[in-house]
């Protein structure tokens, strides 16, 4: 016997209500799903994205860094962006997923180069690179003795003056007047034998002969090399005009900053005693202190200048050396005091004492560019030269004895990096960075203006709905969903 059924058209529309919302809370949860599964692809695919960082970059430098042209020439940020897409389709890859995603766009929203604000970042991730590495008391030293090297090397044209000043008056005495209430009576006697008046006599004109020669002739011996290598600034990162970033980020380097980011280039750059075998000049941190084209010049710079230091610092040596500034002192009455006028007198003394400082720092120089140290302040003990043997000087193999303290050459780099301008340093630091990178297989275009140490992006995507359809109420529902997902990455 068969049973009749029916069902009231209430509980049909019971059941249809109960039907839809039962796809409805699904897709719900699905579309929660989807999101976060979106908020995921995000985070890993900026994660990869800056994990694409410049190997040799950080190897050669500990520099962190992104090709936004991926190693072509390409001026945009298209490429990037295309690569950014990419790593979230291979994250979205499969073919039945319950959350499935459609990746569909990449935006950069905002970035930072590291030349952006005279290379600041570049500057700051040097320093942060470093910070661990030195404490506050060395900080405070580094800057301490820059201060006192460069007050001194601001000296060295007075010290100079003397020996012009002093050598005037021997060939025309009368350019001196007399004062008549304080004119010799009779020449003072000295202790001096004929042979060290005779070298006394032409002292001040052989060290002036001497001065003129090429200042690297003065202090490298002829059997060492100096490099010849040249490079072409017109496109350097100190001279093009730079790609710049459109960042609402900034990266400002203290004061504490530089002198680190000082130490740092002073490390990771070659120079006249310390080979890298980095590409381009021989002499990187020359360079960054002087800018020239070429190492030559760039070594004149700095030779020079760390030669107007040693002037200085050895006249004052000599000054308040009472045996050695007695000697200079008896020379210049035996080699003047005919004149019976003092004040020649005088200036003949203080010409003969900075002529005397010049050669030692001769001395001191050549010992620092051979590996050695000199003391900042040299005490009598320290003193190499005699004042009647600086022939003897002039010699280029002739170097100041070496007592193993002091300040090296590097350390004398080191006083000239915190004394410069950061955006000199860090421009010319990019431009042998650069150079560098170029001469690597496939980093040839390479350009410091393009490279990305913190990013805003964002990545649009698409999911089409999988209940709505089964739902059979007549409402109008979305056709697909579209999200933006945004991720922060950064190296500083």
């Amino acid at each position: 016997m068969r049973e009749k059924g029916s069902i009231t058209l209430f509980m049909c529309m019971t059941i249809m209500m109960i039907t839809s919302l039962g796809f409805s809370l699904m897709e719900v949860s699905r579309f929660v799903g989807i999101d976060r599964k979106a908020d995921f692809v995000t985070e890993t695919v900026a994660d990869n994205t800056f994990s694409e960082y410049i190997r040799p970059l950080w190897e050669q430098y500990g520099i962190l860094a992104i090709d936004r042209a991926h190693g072509t020439a390409d001026e945009g940020d298209g490429l990037l962006r295309e690569r950014i897409l990419d790593f979230a389709n291979m994250q979205c890859d499969g073919e039945s997923d319950y959350f499935a995603l459609n990746p569909v766009e990449a935006d950069i929203d905002d970035y930072m180069l590291l030349t952006d604000n005279d290379g600041a970042a570049f500057i700051h991730e040097a320093a942060t690179y470093y910070k661990d590495n030195i404490g506050t008391e060395a900080i405070d030293f580094i800057g301490a003795a820059s201060s006192d090297a460069g007050s001194k090397e601001s000296l060295s044209s007075n010290v100079d003056r003397l020996i012009t000043d002093g050598s005037k008056p021997m060939k025309d005495p009368s350019s001196i007047p007399v004062e008549e209430n304080n004119k010799l009576t009779e020449v003072p006697k000295t202790n001096l034998t004929d042979e060290q008046v005779r070298k006394g006599e032409t002292l001040i004109d052989d060290v002036n002969g001497f001065k003129n020669r090429g200042i690297l002739d003065q202090v490298i011996p002829s059997n060492k090399e100096v490099s010849g290598k040249t490079i072409n600034l017109s496109g350097s990162v100190s001279h093009r005009s730079l790609e710049s970033g459109n960042s609402r980020n900034s990266s400002k380097a203290t004061s504490v900053d530089k002198i680190i980011f000082s130490l740092y280039l002073k490390d990771r750059f070659q120079n006249f005693t310390k080979d890298l075998n980095h590409s381009g000049l021989k002499y990187e941190t020359e360079y960054i202190i002087v800018g020239a084209d070429n190492d030559t010049d760039n070594l004149k710079g700095v030779v020079g200048r760390i030669l107007a230091i040693r002037q200085v610092a050895d006249f004052v040596t000599l000054y308040n050396d009472v045996v050695r500034n007695g000697e200079a002192l008896e020379l210049a009455v035996a080699i003047s005091g005919w004149t019976l006028n003092p004040a020649i007198i005088e200036l003949v003394h203080y010409a003969i004492m900075a002529a005397w400082a010049y050669m030692e720092a001769v001395l001191d120089v050549r010992l620092l560019l051979s590996g050695g140290k000199v003391p900042l302040m040299k005490t009598s003990a320290e003193w190499t030269s005699d004042l009647y043997n600086l022939a003897s000087c002039m010699d280029a193999s002739y170097t100041a004895r070496d007592f193993g303290t002091g300040m090296s050459y590097e350390d004398y780099l080191l006083t000239f990096l915190v004394i410069e301008s950061s955006r000199d340093e860090s421009m010319r630091a990019l431009d042998m960075i650069e150079t560098s990178m170029n001469a690597i297989p496939y980093y040839e275009n390479i350009k410091m203006d393009h490279l990305i140490c913190d990013m805003d992006m964002t990545v649009t995507y698409e999911a089409d709905p999988m209940f709505f359809s089964l739902i059979t109420l007549e409402t109008t529902f979305v056709d697909f969903y579209r999200l933006k997902k945004k991720a922060y990455r950064s190296y500083l």
